[in-house]
Formats: C-alpha cells, sequence, structure tokens
C-alpha cells in the first residue's frame, strides 16, 4: 500500500511541473516564471528523492520481516527433527538398547556435521537455502555430503553464479517430485573438489513427473560453465532412481 502511495506521490510531482512550465510559455517575456520553474522543478527533484528513500526502507524492511519469518521456520523445523530423534533416543535407552541408542546418537552427530559444514560453504545465499530446504518442500528430502574443508568461495566462479546454479539444479529435481505412493522421495547431494574440477553429484529416488525434461533442464541452469553427465537409469519395474554427475572444471 505504502508502495502505491509513494508510485503516485512521485507521478503527480512530476505532473505537477506542468504547471510552471505552462507559465513559462504564457508570459516567456517575463523572468518570474523562469525562476518558478527552477524552483518547482528542485522541489520536485526533492520529494521524488525523498520517495526514493521511503521505498527503498520498505523494501529492505520486508526483506528483513522475510530473512526473520524464514530463521523462525528453519529454527522451528530443526528444531521438531532434534526432538523426534531425543525422544527415539529416550525411547532405547527406557527399553535398555544401548545399541540402538548409540545408532540414533551417530545419526544426530553426522547430521550435525554435516549442518556445520554447509554452514561453512563459503557463500551465505547458498548456506541459507540448503540448511532451510525442509522449509520450502514437503515432497522430497534433502540429503547432503559435502567434503571437508569445501570452501566455495575460493573457487574461480561468481559466488552468485555457482549459488544460482546449484540452488536451480536442486530446483529442477524439487518441483518435479512428485508424491510417492510409498517410501519418500530423497535427493542426495554430494559436493567434493578433486583432480581439478568442482563436483556435483546428484543421487535420486523417488517418483518424478515430466522426467523427460529433467536433463534438458539442468543443462539450462549450467549456463555453459559446468558439464553434465547422466547415470544409468534404472531397469523396467525397479523403483525409481538417477544419478546425474555435474562437473565444474577449474582452472591450474
Amino acid at each position: 500500500m505504502l508502495f502505491r502511495k509513494t508510485t503516485l506521490w512521485g507521478l503527480a510531482s512530476l505532473l505537477s511541473l506542468t504547471l510552471p512550465a505552462a507559465a513559462v510559455l504564457i508570459w516567456h517575456p517575463s523572468w518570474w516564471p523562469l525562476i518558478v520553474f527552477v524552483v518547482w522543478t528542485f522541489a520536485v527533484c526533492a520529494v521524488i528523492v525523498a520517495l526514493q528513500r521511503v521505498k527503498h526502507r520498505e523494501h529492505s524492511d520486508r526483506l528483513l520481516t522475510h530473512a526473520q519469518v524464514s530463521a523462525i521456520r528453519t529454527l522451528s523445523h530443526h528444531r521438531h527433527d532434534w526432538m523426534n530423534e531425543l525422544q527415539i533416543l529416550y525411547g532405547y535407552l527406557r527399553l535398555n538398547k544401548p545399541d540402538k541408542a548409540v545408532d540414533v546418537v551417530d545419526r544426530i552427530r553426522g547430521r550435525m556435521e554435516q549442518d556445520s559444514k554447509v554452514s561453512q560453504i563459503g557463500i551465505p545465499e547458498l548456506a541459507t537455502y540448503l540448511l532451510s530446504f525442509r522449509t520450502v518442500c514437503d515432497t522430497m528430502r534433502l540429503d547432503l555430503d559435502i567434503e571437508d574443508g569445501l570452501h566455495l568461495e575460493r573457487l574461480p566462479y561468481s559466488a552468485e553464479k555457482l549459488s544460482k546454479t546449484i540452488t536451480g539444479l536442486v530446483n529442477v529435481i524439487r518441483f518435479r517430485a512428485t508424491s510417492p505412493i510409498s517410501g519418500e522421495n530423497v535427493l542426495k547431494l554430494v559436493l567434493s573438489q578433486s583432480e581439478g574440477e568442482l563436483k556435483i553429484v546428484m543421487a535420486y529416488q523417488g517418483e518424478l513427473a515430466a522426467a523427460d525434461s529433467v536433463r534438458a533442464e539442468l543443462e539450462k541452469c549450467l549456463e555453459g560453465i559446468g558439464k553434465l553427465d547422466q547415470g544409468e537409469e534404472p531397469a523396467e519395474h525397479c523403483e525409481p532412481a538417477r544419478t546425474m554427475v555435474i562437473h565444474f572444471p577449474l582452472p591450474a
């Protein structure tokens, strides 16, 4: 609403210049219409600058609110997941099953290690997307396996472009994942650096809509900065699964 009001006031200010401009044309032999026109123009410019500042402040406030809401949702989902794990752990301890309890602890530790690796990946925008994935997608689970010490911001690629590319690759699968009849859709994303390249392995298991166009959409996301290799498709009557490997060459 405020954005519309500031836009209308800006247009009204610009249109108001027609009044002193008309005065200049009508009383062109006189000097005072020109002075009024100059002063009026400066006033209109001041009003437009002030309105732009208001719009920018409103936009910044909206972005901040969105970021805060996303952070709250992410923390809420993580809290829910940890509570589930703790309840399972507590149940095994009550049943005196230490081996099962150790498995739960190992699973929790593994997830915490992966979250730590994601947070240190070097691109805040990408890290935020991966950590908050549970809050934006309910049709598939994203499992992450990131190589120790991998820092994407140190690679010879634009951090913004690399973030957009990896996010786009995940979204290609995310938007095609359909609710399975049984089981769960899972996309495992493995990021590693070796032999002069950044390697991303996408292993998806589950149901996909419009599967024939997946490869084309993935290649479109790469925009010439990477190469896509696709693994073997599942045999007929097997559970849907596919593996795609993306190579980002790194100059020596």
